[in-house]
């Protein structure tokens, strides 16, 4: 066993029990979905009492186990610095270890209850993913990954774990169903994305819109579908599923096909032969 994944196992088996305990919130209040709070967040979406809930949860949790970790959660960074986030952004940059935590990816899913929504919890040094989970409360789905020690995923409680790999993929771009989202800010930002849409379409065999990054990452990691770009993301949108997608063999970058950083608004995730051609349409 590699070094680094025997470093990071403990804290995988932390992030995995946490993100199943938030899950069981997030399943809870769902039964009492229409009497939920729900707050905007200008153009970076919603909030509702359940995201909130999920992420209190998380971090006591984390503060428990690990008091000496900077936690850098979606909730608490509007909290803690409204919609400025850099000043976080480059604390966490700087930190030994962060946890970036994002209770609940799919809130506009979640508010109606369609199942496509996910825990996320990541672990960084220096702000670099060297760990991360993806949960999803509605079926059971767990994914994970250490730095050197490969991603799986479980489809349901219970089930062994399975690898997850690029190998051998062998598609072109024309061939390809591919995901993305679109950002809450509407105006020539809105307008522009769908330029690039239409651009994706002619050039593949379809476009799916399903509403979680996170989950949109994983299902490439996956080969469920074969590879995801969106702007406009934020670091607990990435951390997890990024090192989840990285360990499974795809590459990452941003939109010029520069090296992937979760604190660059914006993602590709896609074997290389179809992230090579993603680079030159969006880039």
């Amino acid at each position: 066993m590699k070094v680094n994944e025997q470093s990071y196992l403990g804290h995988l088996k932390f992030a995995k029990q946490a993100a199943i305990s938030a899950g069981k919130i997030l399943l809870r209040y769902e039964k009492k979905i229409e009497s939920l709070s729900v707050s905007y967040k200008d153009a970076e979406g919603l909030a509702s009492t359940a995201d909130v809930a999920s992420e209190q949860f998380i971090i006591k949790e984390i503060q428990k186990k690990y008091p000496g970790h900077f936690i850098l959660g979606e909730e608490s960074s509007f909290e803690q610095a409204g919609t400025n986030k850099i000043e976080l952004f480059e604390r966490c940059k700087k930190e030994p270890f962060s946890w970036i935590i994002d209770p609940l990816d799919g809130t506009n899913n979640y508010l109606n209850r369609l199942p496509f929504y996910a825990v996320c919890i990541a672990l960084a040094v220096k702000g670099n993913p060297v760990m991360g989970v993806v949960y999803v409360p509605s079926t059971g789905e767990m994914y994970e990954a250490v730095k050197g020690g490969g991603a799986f995923f479980r489809k349901a409680p219970g089930e062994r774990r399975q690898r997850m790999t690029c190998k051998g993929f062998k598609k072109d771009l024309g061939q390809c169903i591919l995901a993305t989202g679109f950002s809450s800010e509407k105006g020539k930002v809105f307008d522009k994305e769908f330029t690039i849409f239409k651009k994706m379409l002619e050039n593949t065999r379809g476009i799916r819109r399903f509403g979680s990054a996170a989950l949109d990452m994983c299902w490439s990691a996956r080969g469920i579908i074969d590879g995801f770009w969106e702007k406009g993301l934020a670091p607990w949108d990435m951390a997890a599923p990024g090192i989840i997608c990285k360990e499974a063999g795809l590459v990452l970058s941003d939109f010029s096909g520069g090296k992937f950083d979760p604190f660059v608004p914006n993602v590709i995730a896609a074997p290389r032969r179809i992230q090579t051609k993603l680079t030159k349409i969006l880039g």
